[in-house]
């Protein structure tokens, strides 16, 4: 029997990661001490009350059969409610807010839903690899948006080809934005609303990182934009605000057809999220937001030590006004991949090629500030010895 891959997977880009790991086990048989800041998972622990609504709530046998698809109307209450507060934006529970099996989920299953195979999907460059290849998956042509540091990493919507943007079905956003740091300004969002609309382009506002900022005002959400509830969803996590990544808990909210059509694809392929899950997501978005507060301040805290140490090591390091990410320019022109082989066998300090997220993502590696504060200093002191 001749077993074959399908050629939607055969045709994904080659694990860019593989060489990174590779050399990670060679120097850990070494007995080398690895410092890994390549991974933007938070090594801070869910908070108490989270987990002890969990707690709770995994021993009620109520919580043990399947759940609604839709998610609790509990917690689709809570997350209109909050944002509300946090927006200023109204959402009907009962219409226009969707659980999610984590954000990652409702991303990946959203093309499904209204994209045909022939349409363009607009997509940042770099940006998170799930956009592009669930987009593929669903039949698309991909068309990346190249966020430059002269542009402050947004796109150009102007230098979008007029055909591109006529066949072009669905836009994906990503502010507070991963792996650069960016944050998006509402004058931003105001073009992108008239140009999706101008267009008949769906827009997805990936904000998996709206609560991690680091300094200035809380960055705005798509949906406050006049007009942005028209032609948009937005996707937002419990992962990085609440330390919940292993969790899988998020929400959706938007225009209602998009809601529904994204809840027709997730009828047919999941059964929705734990109930004990979804009310500890109900604690997590009701309860004291102190929390919050505190992470931010710890990654505050983090990014400060770790950027002044690296800039004044003569790294040239972009400082990220939100995320837990730092992004550094690789020095006179260095492929981002030869780059990061060089930290990690030299340094014992793991980074991401920013080329795991899109072509555009060359010159630039990615450093993670999920790690305790000591050793992102040893991490510096490594780094700084390394000669470029």
């Amino acid at each position: 029997m001749k077993i074959e891959l399908a050629h939607r997977i055969r045709e994904l880009p080659p694990y860019l990661f593989a060489h990174i790991d590779a050399l990670k086990e060679a120097e850990r048989a070494k007995g080398r001490d690895i410092i890994d800041l390549g991974i933007g998972d938070p090594d801070l622990p869910t908070p108490p009350h989270i987990v002890a609504a969990l707690q709770t709530a995994a021993a009620d046998p109520g919580t043990h059969r399947y759940p609604a698809y839709a998610g609790m109307r509990q917690l689709r209450a809570a997350a209109a409610r909050f944002y509300e507060a946090r927006f200023h934006v109204r959402l009907d529970p009962d219409r226009e807010v969707i659980a999610l099996i984590g954000s990652k989920e409702g991303i990946a299953h959203f093309p499904f839903a209204f994209v045909n195979p022939g349409d363009v999907v607009l997509v940042p460059d770099p940006g998170y690899p799930v956009y592009a290849t669930l987009s593929r998956f669903a039949g698309a042509e991909v068309h990346r948006m190249p966020l430059t540091r002269a542009r402050g990493f947004l796109p150009d919507l102007a230098a979008i080809p007029a055909e591109v943007a006529r066949r072009a079905k669905l836009m994906w956003l990503n502010y507070p934005n991963n792996p650069t740091g960016a944050l998006a300004t509402p004058e931003f969002y105001r073009d992108v609303v008239a140009f999706a609309l101008a267009h008949d382009i769906i827009v997805g506002s990936d904000m998996a990182y709206s609560e991690t900022y680091l300094e200035g005002p809380p960055p705005p959400s798509f949906l406050e934009t006049p007009g942005a509830m028209e032609c948009g969803l937005e996707f937002c996590s419990l992962s990085k605000t609440y330390n919940m990544t292993g969790w899988r808990a998020g929400f959706a909210g938007g225009h209602p057809a998009l809601v529904a059509g994204l809840g027709k694809v997730k009828t047919n392929v999941d059964s929705g999220v734990f109930d004990a899950v979804q009310r500890a997501a109900i604690a997590a978005l009701e309860g004291d937001q102190g929390c919050v507060a505190e992470m931010r301040r710890i990654y505050r805290e983090r990014r400060d030590l770790f950027c002044d140490g690296l800039a004044q090591a003569g790294f040239d390091v972009i400082r990220p006004r939100a995320t837990f990410y730092v992004l550094c320019a690789t020095p006179g022109g260095m492929p981002a991949i030869d780059l990061t082989a060089r930290l990690l066998t030299e340094a014992g300090v793991v980074a991401t090629p920013a080329t795991g997220f899109g072509p555009g993502g060359e010159g630039f590696i990615r450093f993670s500030l999920t790690a305790a504060t000591e050793r992102l200093r040893e991490a510096v002191q490594r780094l700084a010895a390394v000669k470029l």
